[in-house]
């Protein structure tokens, strides 16, 4: 009896250290990282369960893969961005045996730039219907209008091309149109004997002429296709305007 008690306690002894006995993992885990994908490798002592949680923060590893029981662990990761650091957790579903990152090749996604003053003018001109647009109010016709004594004039033949509810309204509306052509780079001719400067959309046909100090001298949508073609003056880019007032 004594003898098959020593036994016993001999056999709970050794089948409770099996299942006490930790498990570890064997060398370093193994990174072949892509642009878009990643394969992780590992081995463990016994065979456990393969469970993988990674994200872009370390104290936030919100992505988990898990795979088959075994000791030798494989995960692969889709859906990754290029040239981005991912920081992950890797063991089985109780036990985390070792913890790392890697960099996915490739160019990062660039930066979005700040925007600048002309790309506000652009988001009153375009707004984007799911956010509030901001607000942009361009200066008074006193500043913009080359001759204020012909704003009337200009407003009642060519007002009715851009909707304007009134002259100053077609005024600001010729203001952001050269704010927007500077932006877009849109056509445009300097005529270098008195410096006016032209500019033409092709898509809507809305033409304007400005002065040497960027004054607006009209602003309307010609009816003859040629129109542009015949306007004076040389090719000029945005970032060959200087205006004398500016």
């Amino acid at each position: 009896m004594r003898a098959f008690n020593l036994w016993f306690l001999s056999a709970f002894v050794f089948l409770a250290g099996a299942v006490l006995h930790a498990v570890e993992i064997i060398g370093t885990p193994q990174v072949r990282a892509a642009a878009n994908t990643a394969t992780i490798t590992w081995k463990t002592d016994v065979e456990c369960g393969t469970r993988l949680q990674y994200g872009l923060n370390p104290a936030q590893l919100n992505n988990k893969v898990e795979g088959s029981v075994g000791s030798a662990h494989e995960v692969t990761l889709e859906g990754l961005a290029p040239g981005t650091t991912y920081h992950y957790s890797l063991g089985s579903a109780r036990t985390r045996l070792a913890t790392g990152s890697f960099t996915t090749t490739g160019a990062a996604p660039a930066a979005a730039p700040r925007p600048s003053v002309v790309r506000r003018v652009l988001d009153v001109l375009q707004p984007d219907t799911n956010a509030a647009a901001p607000v942009i109010t361009p200066p008074p016709s006193r500043q913009t209008w080359a001759r204020l004594d012909s704003l009337q004039d200009h407003y009642e033949r060519h007002g009715r091309d851009f909707s304007a509810k009134s002259p100053d309204d077609y005024a600001a509306q010729a203001w952001l149109f050269l704010q927007r052509a500077c932006a877009e780079k849109l056509p445009m001719k300097r005529d270098d004997t008195d410096g006016t400067l032209r500019v033409f959309d092709p898509k809507t046909r809305a033409f304007a002429a400005y002065n040497a100090d960027g004054k607006t001298k009209t602003f309307f949508k010609p009816e003859s296709p040629g129109y542009w073609q015949r306007q004076p003056g040389r090719a000029v880019t945005p970032a060959e305007l200087r205006f004398s007032n500016r």
